[in-house]
């Protein structure tokens, strides 16, 4: 006979076009004999939504991509709650690397006989992200094409954006493991990434670490030397191309904010900045 297991809330997005309904979420879980306490669309109340079962040290639920799971760990991380979480994405990298069936059925199925475990996150001042965060050319380019988007559409706004960030690109100054210096492009890893071609896996979120990787020149000629080192999946083989590991590092710039991508989201951050590793910060389940 199944276990019968009560999720106290399970958080989702109804806004998504792929999304299921509340109904049919119902439904996929009461097939596998368990019950969820409270629905609970995704929102900027968030943390009020989730207090009351926080405050019980509950089990909360999840789905829906990266972006969506990331609000919620940050939500969770630090409580004794314990967190299951679903994918529902495009690219869903935080459950694929946690091993986390990307079936609904086979992952709802795993919960049942899944052990609570401790997880890593990172944050950047006092906001947290599971999977990675960039700042530079990258988020520059998000944010002309979110700007184009509407008027142009998808893939030419993101092609303007990917120019016009190369042309008016800006240096932040890094502080790492007592090393300074100035770049045009960073991008942070919650643990040990392996980087191909800047998206990358993680094969362990215990190793208690920040993955950063860095260019050490402010040469548009030395960016374009890069680009097919990217594309091979070689970019530690260029000199420009660094790798560091370390638990925390600052980030200072003359602008008073400045715009970061963290788990697919783009926000603003007042400067300095500080990274830092939270080690063993979220309480899961969804691995059996």
């Amino acid at each position: 006979m199944k276990k019968n297991v009560t999720i106290a809330a399970l958080v989702y997005n109804p806004k998504s076009g792929s999304a299921l309904t509340k109904d049919q979420l119902g439904e996929v879980f009461e097939s596998h004999n368990i019950s969820i306490g409270a629905f609970i669309a995704i929102s900027d109340t968030l943390p009020e939504d989730l207090a009351p079962y926080i405050k019980k040290n509950a089990l909360i639920a999840a789905i829906g991509g990266d972006g969506t799971l990331s609000a919620v760990a940050g939500v969770l991380t630090g409580t004794e709650s314990i967190f299951a979480p679903l994918s529902g994405g495009t690219l869903n990298h935080f459950t694929k690397d946690l091993g986390i069936k990307q079936d609904l059925n086979e992952a709802v199925e795993a919960i049942l006989n899944a052990k609570p475990q401790t997880i890593d996150v990172a944050s950047i001042n006092d906001t947290v992200f599971i999977n990675n965060s960039s700042l530079g050319l990258y988020p520059s380019s998000l944010q002309v094409r979110g700007q184009l988007e509407d008027r142009l559409g998808k893939w030419p706004s993101a092609v303007i954006g990917v120019i016009r960030a190369f042309v008016q690109f800006r240096s932040y100054h890094l502080t790492i493991n007592k090393t300074s210096f100035d770049t045009p492009f960073i991008f942070v890893g919650n643990n040990d990434y392996h980087l191909d071609t800047l998206e990358g896996s993680r094969t362990s979120l215990n190793e208690g670490l920040l993955s950063v990787y860095v260019i050490s020149s402010n040469s548009r000629f030395t960016l374009l030397k890069l680009l097919p080192y990217a594309l091979i999946g070689k970019l530690n083989d260029h000199d420009a191309f660094h790798t560091y590991h370390t638990t925390s590092f600052t980030i200072s710039s003359k602008r008073p904010a400045i715009s970061i991508s963290h788990d697919g989201e783009l926000s603003k951050f007042e400067t300095p900045l500080t990274y830092a590793i939270i080690k063993d910060g979220l309480r899961i389940i969804g691995n059996s």
